[in-house]
Parts: C-alpha cells; sequence; structure tokens
C-alpha cells in the first residue's frame, strides 16, 4: 500500500466549482448520446461528445468521464485523471462520485491507497464504520485523519481497505433494473456482508409500486404483480456484489463473525416541470 500521506486529500479540499448547469435531463441525454458513440465502438464520436458535456459542465457526464478514464474506455487509462473528474462529479451533486473514488483507491490495480479509500468510503451510506471508525474531529481534518490512521496496526489498514472498497463498488456500480423502471416498481434489499468468510447474503424486502403515467398497456399492469419484478432487486444487488467480492484480495485475519448490515432501497422520484 502507499505511505499515508495528506496528498491525496487535496482535491477533497477544492471547492464545488462545478453545479447542475442546464439539468439533469440535459446531462442524462449527453451521457445516453456518448455511450451510443461507444457501444456503435466510435471512440471519436465518443470523445467529441464528451468533450461538449464537459464544456457543459453535466455532472452525470463527470462521472462517466471518470469512468472512462478509470477503465480506459475510448481513453488512455488514467486513474489520477479519473479521480478528477469523479471528484467534480462529487462537488457538482453526483452520489456516486464518492463511493467510485472510494472503490478505486481501495482497488491494488490503482496503487491501494487505504487513506484516500478511507475518506471517501466515509463519505458514502453503504459504509458503517464500525471497526474503522474515526474520532469524529478526524473525518473533517486532514491532517487529524492521516494521523489516526498512522496509529492503527497494518492488519486493521488492510481489512478497512477491503471492506471499504467492497461496500463502495456495490454502490457505485448497482442500478435500477430496467424491467422495474419501466413497470414503476420500487423496492428494498438487506444486505449482510462477512467480510472474514467472505460472503454477501441478500433478503429481499417491502416492494412499491408508484404511480405510472401516460397510457399503460393491460399486461403491463398484470406484469408488476409477479415475483419476477419484485425479484429484479435482488438479482442486481446479486450481480454486483459478486463483481466486488471478485474485485478485492482477501486479506485475512478478519474474524468470521464480523457483520455488516445495509439496506439499499429503490425507488422512483417525479420531477415538477
Amino acid at each position: 500500500m502507499r505511505a499515508l500521506t495528506t496528498a491525496f486529500l487535496m482535491l477533497a479540499l477544492l471547492g464545488a466549482s462545478h453545479h447542475a448547469g442546464a439539468g439533469t435531463r440535459s446531462g442524462a441525454l449527453a451521457v445516453d448520446a456518448i455511450r451510443v458513440s461507444i457501444a456503435a465502438q466510435d471512440c471519436r464520436q465518443a470523445v467529441d461528445r464528451l468533450k461538449s458535456g464537459l464544456k457543459n459542465e453535466y455532472p452525470e457526464v463527470f462521472l462517466l468521464a471518470g469512468s472512462m478514464y478509470e477503465n480506459g474506455i475510448c481513453v488512455r487509462r488514467d486513474w489520477d485523471r479519473a479521480v478528477t473528474f469523479y471528484v467534480q462529479a462529487h462537488d457538482a451533486g453526483e452520489k456516486d462520485g464518492a463511493a467510485r473514488i472510494a472503490a478505486g483507491y481501495a482497488d491494488p490495480a490503482n496503487g491501494a491507497d487505504v487513506a484516500a479509500a478511507l475518506w471517501w468510503a466515509m463519505k458514502t451510506p453503504p459504509f458503517r464504520s464500525g471497526a474503522c471508525g474515526m474520532p469524529k474531529e478526524a473525518t473533517a481534518d486532514p491532517d487529524r485523519f492521516v494521523a489516526e490512521l498512522k496509529t492503527w496496526p497494518q492488519a486493521r489498514l488492510a481489512a478497512c481497505n477491503y471492506v471499504a472498497g467492497v461496500l463502495s463498488t456495490i454502490a457505485a456500480e448497482v442500478k435500477y433494473p430496467d424491467q422495474a423502471a419501466a413497470h414503476a416498481i420500487g423496492g428494498d434489499v438487506k444486505l449482510r456482508f462477512l467480510p472474514g468468510i467472505p460472503r454477501i447474503d441478500l433478503q429481499r424486502g417491502e416492494s412499491r409500486e408508484y404511480e405510472m403515467v401516460g397510457w399503460v398497456m393491460a399486461d403491463t399492469l398484470r406484469d408488476r404483480k409477479t415475483r419476477r419484478m419484485a425479484n429484479g432487486f435482488e438479482a442486481e444487488l446479486s450481480r454486483v456484489a459478486n463483481r466486488a467480492l471478485q474485485r478485492y484480495p482477501h486479506p485475512g485475519g478478519i474474524p468470521a463473525d464480523t457483520l455488516i448490515e445495509t439496506t439499499f432501497t429503490f425507488g422512483i422520484q417525479y420531477q415538477m416541470r
């Protein structure tokens, strides 16, 4: 792992200089256009559209730019540049920005910076500090944060980096299932993470039906009652959780009975125009 320094926190201290700009819908359309170009393997067009979206300061495009640079999609892979875009997305209100930064810093492929991983993981809802907790005053002060980490044994640093990476990857990558969105279905899934084994168990909770706007076919209304629709959330979380477990080498030494629980809520918000 990298030495514990405060250098990584300089980005976190930058002001929120980017805002929603023209709005979420315009940003979403810009992202869709870039993804269409990528799917068509037209990287020149994808990069041109990416540059246009960045110029308009769309938060969603900042997030996508980070992902493209992190994974080397149509651009040269550059983790440091990816972090810059993720921070801009986070500062502009994209909640997935912090989770993507934490997940990336925890990844050995990027050098595994445990200080950065924990700093950003603590900004994501699924991360419950527990044994990785910090004094409250340290969570807002980079110097105190790093000083506190330097008192931790290596085994604790490795375990907390692992937990932060797995949970942040899930938080960053889980998506609303297409079928559930099309049928205006919401729901909860309880996640139980046993990092010492390691294993992730999922339990489907309450499901909800939202108002469907416009013309609705009878088949659609019937389908939204089926178990298959409600199971979509559990299936999506399972897919991402399995990838998260495979992404990070297990550090060993974590007690088998260590348990982390959190609930993922899938919901639909309608915007007034």
